[in-house]
C-alpha cells in the first residue's frame, strides 16, 4: 500500500484484530471484520486503524510470538466467505453443526483462544478435505505458491510440527537440521503433502480476505497500520529454516532497571545482522515486502534493537549477565596495557569464594554444594564454579532446594566482566558491586571506570551508525509510512536518527516526562513534534481509565494539559471528554487511542471494572492477557449516532489544523 504524504493531521483507534466483533464472528474478530470498523471510523471522524501483529503464532496467544515472519494467523479467516465453503452448499450438514457450536464461544466476553483456534482449523481442514482436488487443480492458487515461495517452508514446518504433537523444532526427532532441497523433498512427500498443501491454501485465502479489508479501508481514506516485531521466536519456521541469520547462542532482552533488578530474558534470539548484510537483508525485505500487501503504515516494535539489543547467553535465565550487542567491548590485551595480569582479569571475570564463605552459606549441605558446582584453586581455600556450572540454568537443575540454588545464583552473578569470546570482554552491567571490584586500589577502580566510560562513548557512535544502516533499507524497501517504538533508556544517537530519516517516534504521554529535571515534569502534550505519534495508552500498558484509577500521575497530568480547576478524583466520561479533547491537541502527526479509551466517554459503553479492559500485562502468563473484545457488535456500534458524533466532535478541530 502506498502512504499518502504525512500533510495533514490523523486521528486513529488502536484494537487488535481478535478483539472486533460483528454479526459474522465466530469467537474471534477476522480480517473482514475491519470493514465494518471502517465504517464506524468514518463516522466518527477517524483516519486511521492500528492493529496489533497477525502473524500466526501456533498454540501462544501472545501476537509478538510467531511462527513465521510472513504467514497470516488461521484465526483471522472468514469460514463463510471462502470459495470452497460456498460450492459445498447442499454438502456441509456436519460443517453448519459445527459451525453453530464455535458460534456459541461468541458469547464469551473474551476470546477463548486455545477453544477457538482447535474448533476453526478443524472446520478448516473438514473444508479442505471435502475440496482438495479442486483446491490442488486451481491455477491461482498454483500461481500464487509461485510468487510466494516462503509459504512452502512455512507448510512444511507446521505440517512436521504438527505430526511431533506440535513440540518445538529442537525436540524433533529428525527434521531438525534442514536444506531447501529438504524442505522441497517434504513439501511432496505422501505422510506431509495433505497438511502442506492446507496450510498453504489457508494462507491463500486468508491473503485475499486481508486484501480485501485493507481496499476497502482505503476507499474509505483510512490509513491501515500494522505493527512489526522486530525479534522472532525460536521455535518458527524462519529460525528453523534460517538458522544463518540468527545467533542461537544470544537471547534479547533488557538490563536491570527499577522494575526488573535482574533484567529481562525474552527468550526470542537476536540477528546475526552480518550474515544478513551478505544477503542484502534479503529475509527482512520480504518481510517488509509482505506486510506492505495491506498497510499504508507500520509500527517497528522496539526500534532500540535495530541500534543495540542487550544480549544473553542462551545458558542464563535472567537478563543481568548480558550485554549490549553491537558494542565495542573490552580486549584482554587492553588490561594487560593498564596492569591487570591475567589472574587478575580472571579475579574480575569468574567469582572466587573462600571455603569459609560456602561453609557460612549452605552450611552442613557445603561439602555436597562444593563437589558438584565449585572447584578448588591450587592449595588455596578458594574455590571458583566448575567449568560444566557455565551459566544460571546449570544451577537451576542441581538437585537442591529453591533458597540454595537462589544463593548459588547471587554468588555466580557476583562478577565485574563477562566474558563474550576467550580474550574479550564486556562490563557487567552492576560492575560496581562486584565484590572483588569492591577490592581493587582506588587506581584500579579509575583506571577501569575510565575505560568503560570510553567504550560506552565508542559505542554510541557505533550504534547509531548500526541502527541508521538498518533503519535505512527499511525504510527505503517499501513506501509505507515507518513509525518506531522508542520507549525505554534511549541513546542520544535514536532520536537523531529518526529525525534524520522522517521516522515517527512514540510518545505515551504518562511517560513522557523531562526525566532528570526537578520533579520529572510532564513535557506539554502541544510540544511533541510532528514526527510522533502520541498514544496515551497501548496494548502493554492500561487504559487512560484503569491508570487514572488505580496508578499515580493523574494530578501532576491533569495540571500539564493546562485545564484550570483541581484534578477530578474518579474518571468519569465527563472526565474523559475533557482529557482526550486536550490530548487531540497534541503536536503529534498522529494521535492514535485504544478503542477501550473512547468508549470512556460513554456511560453505556463504561466496564464496571476498568481493568477488565487490558489486554496485555507485561511480565505476566494468564487467560486474560491477548483476550479483550469489545463487548458489542461493530453494527450495534455503528448506530450509536450520538457516540460516533462525539468523536467526531472532540477531533473536528485536529482535522482542520494545519501541521
Amino acid at each position: 500500500m502506498q502512504f499518502s504524504e504525512l500533510d495533514r493531521y490523523k486521528t486513529g483507534v488502536l484494537v487488535p484484530v481478535f478483539s472486533l466483533k460483528t454479526k459474522k464472528s465466530l469467537g474471534t474478530g477476522e480480517f473482514l471484520d475491519l470493514i465494518e470498523m471502517g465504517k464506524w471510523c468514518a463516522d466518527a471522524g477517524l483516519d486511521l486503524i492500528q492493529l496489533l501483529p497477525v502473524n500466526d503464532t501456533g498454540s501462544d496467544p501472545s501476537p509478538y510470538s510467531a511462527l513465521s515472519a510472513y504467514a497470516l494467523h488461521p484465526l483471522f479467516v472468514r469460514i463463510s466467505e471462502l470459495p470452497e465453503y460456498k460450492d459445498l452448499a447442499g454438502k456441509r450438514d456436519d460443517i453448519d453443526k459445527a459451525i453453530k457450536t464455535l458460534k456459541k464461544l461468541e458469547k464469551n466476553p473474551r476470546l477463548l483462544y486455545h477453544e477457538v483456534l482447535e474448533q476453526k482449523l478443524a472446520i478448516l481442514h473438514r473444508i479442505f478435505q471435502a475440496e482438495r482436488e479442486a483446491i490442488q487443480g486451481d491455477a491461482a492458487f498454483g500461481k500464487w505458491m509461485k510468487n510466494n515461495a516462503w509459504v512452502k517452508e512455512y507448510a512444511v514446518f507446521r505440517s512436521i510440527k504438527q505430526q511431533n504433537e506440535y513440540r518445538s523444532w529442537q525436540e524433533w526427532p529428525e527434521h531438525r537440521d534442514i536444506s531447501p532441497d529438504a524442505i522441497s523433498r517434504l513439501w511432496s512427500a505422501g505422510h506431509y503433502e495433505e497438511y502442506n498443501h492446507f496450510y498453504a491454501w489457508l494462507q491463500f485465502r486468508l491473503e485475499q480476505q486481508f486484501v480485501k479489508a485493507a481496499k476497502a479501508l482505503e476507499k474509505m481514506g483510512i490509513t491501515l497500520k500494522g505493527d512489526i516485531p522486530i525479534l522472532m521466536n525460536e521455535d518458527s519456521a524462519d529460525v528453523w529454516a534460517h538458522r544463518d541469520i540468527f545467533h542461537l547462542e544470544l537471547r534479547a532482552g533488557a538490563p536491570p532497571d527499577m522494575f526488573a533488578e535482574l533484567g529481562q530474558n525474552w527468550g526470542f534470539p537476536i540477528y546475526n545482522w552480518e550474515r544478513l548484510k551478505e544477503r542484502d537483508y534479503d529475509w527482512w525485505k520480504l518481510r517488509l515486502q509482505q506486510a506492505e500487501k495491506f498497510y499504508e503504515a507500520y509500527r517497528i516494535d522496539h526500534v532500540l534493537g535495530f541500534f543495540r539489543i542487550w544480549s544473553v547467553p542462551q545458558r542464563q535465565k535472567e537478563g543481568i549477565l548480558g550485554y549490549f550487542n553491537p558494542s565495542q567491548l573490552i580486549h584482554r590485551h587492553e588490561l594487560h596495557g593498564m596492569g591487570f595480569d591475567d589472574g587478575r582479569i580472571t579475579w574480575l571475570a569468574e567469582p572466587h569464594l573462600r571455603g569459609h564463605q560456602i561453609h557460612n552459606a549452605f552450611g552442613s549441605a557445603a561439602i555436597e554444594v562444593i563437589a558438584r558446582c565449585f572447584r578448588k584453586l591450587g592449595n588455596e581455600d578458594l574455590y571458583l564454579f566448575r567449568d560444566e556450572i557455565d551459566g544460571e540454568r546449570a544451577i537451576l537443575e542441581q538437585p537442591f532446594e529453591d533458597r540454595m540454588k537462589n544463593q548459588l545464583l547471587q554468588l555466580y552473578r557476583d562478577r565485574a566482566f563477562i566474558a563474550v569470546e576467550d580474550d574479550v570482554f564486556a562490563a557487567s552491567w552492576t560492575y560496581r558491586n562486584c565484590s572483588r571490584y569492591q577490592d581493587l586500589s582506588d587506581q584500579e577502580k579509575h583506571l577501569l571506570e575510565e575505560l568503560v566510560s570510553r567504550r560506552g562513548w565508542e559505542s554510541e557512535q557505533l550504534w547509531e551508525r548500526h541502527g541508521e544502516e538498518l533503519l535505512t533499507f527499511m525504510r527505503n524497501t517499501v513506501p509505507m509510512l515507518t513509525c518506531a517504538e522508542d520507549l525505554g533508556v534511549v541513546p542520544d544517537c535514536v532520536p537523531r536518527v529518526l529525525e534524520r530519516l522522517g521516522i515517527l517516534g512514540l510518545k505515551i504521554p504518562r511517560w513522557a516526562r523531562r526525566w532528570g529535571q526537578p520533579g520529572d515534569p510532564y513535557i506539554p502534550h502541544v510540544e511533541y513534534p510532528f514526527l510522533s505519534v502520541c498514544a496515551p495508552s497501548v496494548h502493554d500498558t492500561s487504559t487512560l481509565r484503569e491508570w487514572w484509577e488505580y496508578e499515580d500521575g493523574s494530578e501532576d497530568f491533569w495540571a500539564s494539559l493546562g485545564i484550570p480547576g483541581a484534578c477530578p478524583p474518579d474518571y468519569s466520561a465527563g472526565t474523559a471528554r475533557t482529557v482526550i479533547r486536550r490530548l487531540l491537541d497534541a503536536g503529534s502527526a498522529i494521535a492514535v487511542f485504544q478503542i477501550q479509551d473512547f468508549f470512556a466517554l460513554d456511560d453505556n459503553y463504561r466496564v464496571e471494572d476498568s481493568r477488565s479492559e487490558r489486554v496485555n500485562i507485561p511480565g505476566t502468563v494468564q487467560e486474560r492477557n491477548w483476550s479483550y473484545r469489545i463487548p458489542m457488535t461493530l453494527e450495534d456500534l455503528k448506530k450509536n449516532n450520538d457516540f460516533s458524533s462525539l468523536i467526531a466532535e472532540l477531533s473536528e478541530e485536529r482535522r482542520r489544523k494545519s501541521p
